[in-house]
């Protein structure tokens, strides 16, 4: 896919239904489509963003990293949705506080800022598309800071563990679930056997098999 028509981008990005014709067709015109492969940064920490991303096709993860090279990820954006840190360094031109990956194949359609800026001040419709992702975003992101710090790790591991699953079992490295709960991969591998000794998940080279989907002391 390199071009979408206007029934394709509304399958895609239903909110826009309730906008008007003019608005699609300038975003479709004024856009251009870029693929990421999997495992590429797409942006990286103290970058300006010259385009708002409207994700067409694939998922990719927005994560903030420290010095020691630690990552927490914060959210993920896929289809249908717009990063909402793209969306507000475009607007005010202020560089990047976030890195983002794509985890899988990302396509992508890319509105250079002027013209995301026009879209904005002239349709109604674009302000609601982005101001409905910041107040879910800005939602999830406090979630998650309640999550660190208030719940056990433990818990955390296993709620993200039965999340991620697809019929119990699912395919992540230590460290991966580690840059996503913002911990260290020692710590994931030691609550993994902790798990495991507790019989709720067997571990196995590459995969995870959960035997349960109730956390219990």
């Amino acid at each position: 896919m390199t071009t979408l028509n206007t029934e394709q981008f509304l399958e895609i990005f239903p909110s826009f239904r309730r906008g008007s014709q003019t608005l699609v067709e300038n975003i479709l015109s004024s856009s251009r489509y870029a693929v990421a492969h999997a495992n590429t940064v797409m942006q990286f920490e103290g970058q300006f963003c010259k385009d708002l991303e409207l994700v067409v096709s694939g998922e990719k993860r927005v994560y903030h990293s420290d010095t020691k090279g630690r990552e927490i990820t914060l959210y993920e954006v896929g289809p249908g949705e717009a990063c909402i840190l793209n969306a507000a360094c475009v607007l005010s031109n202020t560089q990047c506080p976030v890195n983002a990956m794509a985890i899988t194949e990302v396509g992508s359609l890319l509105i250079p800022a002027q013209d995301f800026k026009d879209l904005m001040s002239a349709h109604e419709e674009m302000r609601s598309f982005v101001f409905g992702a910041v107040s879910r975003r800005f939602t999830s992101i406090v979630e998650l800071l309640g999550e660190i710090a208030f719940a056990r790790m433990d818990k955390r591991l296993f709620d993200y563990l039965v999340e991620k699953s697809e019929n119990g079992g699912l395919a992540l490295t230590h460290q991966q679930i580690a840059n996503d709960l913002g911990t260290a991969r020692e710590v994931v591998s030691r609550l993994l056997k902790d798990l495991e000794k507790k019989g709720k998940v067997v571990l196995s080279r590459g995969h995870i098999q959960l035997t349960t989907l109730q956390f219990e002391d």
